[in-house]
């Protein structure tokens, strides 16, 4: 039988969520709010609230990465509001943190 492998666990106390934005930046050319009013971290997804918004979250953005990163924006200011990665663990691999 093979050997099963499991990812090891992460908390959110382990990302450094500054430096993770920062280079999301860097990787993706998008500028992000400097605030953040949330972070949640459940079965390896991130999702970072940088704002409410005033109306829907409809407009969703892939950013151009291996990794699905994706970005929700304001529909009535157009703002970025909010931020989910899909697998954590391997977007850290991506961005060499």
């Amino acid at each position: 039988m093979g050997e099963i492998v499991l990812k090891a666990s992460r908390t959110l106390l382990d990302i450094d969520l500054r430096s993770l934005l920062r280079r999301l930046e860097e990787a993706s050319g998008t500028k992000f709010p400097k605030e953040v009013v949330e972070a949640s971290l459940v079965r390896n997804v991130l999702h970072v609230r940088f704002s409410y918004p005033r109306g829907t979250e409809v407009e969703v953005e892939p950013l151009d990465l291996r990794t699905p990163v994706f970005l929700f924006r304001d529909c009535e200011t157009g703002d970025v509001t909010a931020l989910e990665v899909l697998d954590v663990d391997e977007l850290l691999k991506e961005l060499g943190l």
